[in-house]
């Protein structure tokens, strides 16, 4: 399965190369907000992001999903 940011959040967190560009905007996001996340799991990443309890500016989130949709391309 192709990984784009409109891809579920529990697709992205299975994959590393995902997990590995939210982490460098925001080290340690998965741990920090693991347990919260549970409900999240069936959204799309793109909407996700653009919560503003997620901490990401709107360039970051600009940029993730730009390498999110780069991904498998």
């Amino acid at each position: 399965m192709a990984i784009t940011s409109k891809s579920k959040l529990r697709d992205i967190l299975e994959d590393p190369r995902a997990v590995a560009i939210i982490e460098e905007y925001k080290p340690g996001f998965v741990e920090e907000f693991g347990d919260m996340l549970g409900p999240c799991m069936g959204m799309k990443m793109s909407m996700l992001l653009k919560f503003p309890q997620t901490g990401f500016s709107s360039e970051q989130v600009k940029q993730i999903v730009e390498k999110l949709d780069a991904l498998d391309a």
